[in-house]
C-alpha cells in the first residue's frame, strides 16, 4: 500500500506520460497503485497501448485498440472509440498518409483569436496589420 496520497490528478498524469519520461519515484509510485488498485492497471495498459499506436504510426496496432474497446460498453473508452470508428476514413489518412492540416488549422486558430480579440474595437486597418504582422 501506498505510504502516502495520490490525487486522481497526479494518477492520470502517470497513466498519459510515457514511462520513460516519469521519474523513480513517480515510477515506483505508479507501480504501487497498480497494485494496491486492481482497476487501475487495464485503464493504463490501454492507454499506454494507445499512445504506442498513435507514436509509432502503426495503423494496424490502432485499429486492434479500437475493436477491442468496442467489444464491449464497458470499456472505459467505448464512448471515444465510437466516435473515433464514425470517421474512421480520416483517422486512418492520418496514419498513412504524410500529410497534415496543422499548420493551416493553426492559421486558423490564430486568425479567429484575433478577431475576437478586435471585436468592437479600432477599425479595419489595425486588424490588417495585426493579421499580417506574424506572416
Amino acid at each position: 500500500m501506498l505510504e502516502h496520497r495520490i490525487s486522481r490528478k497526479q494518477l492520470a498524469y502517470w497513466i498519459w506520460t510515457p514511462r520513460h519520461q516519469l521519474s523513480e519515484k513517480e515510477i515506483m509510485d505508479l507501480e504501487q497503485c497498480l497494485e494496491s488498485y486492481s482497476n487501475v492497471r487495464p485503464i493504463y495498459e490501454m492507454v499506454q497501448d494507445y499512445r504506442e499506436a498513435i507514436r509509432q504510426a502503426d495503423y494496424h496496432r490502432f485499429l486492434r485498440w479500437l475493436r477491442h474497446q468496442l467489444s464491449d460498453s464497458k470499456q472505459p473508452f467505448y464512448p471515444y472509440a465510437r466516435r473515433l470508428r464514425s470517421d474512421l476514413q480520416a483517422v486512418k489518412h492520418a496514419f498513412l498518409l504524410p500529410y497534415s492540416n496543422g499548420v493551416l488549422e493553426g492559421q486558423i486558430n490564430r486568425l479567429k483569436t484575433i478577431k475576437r480579440m478586435m471585436y468592437g474595437r479600432a477599425g479595419l486597418a489595425l486588424l490588417e496589420k495585426r493579421v499580417l504582422y506574424r506572416l
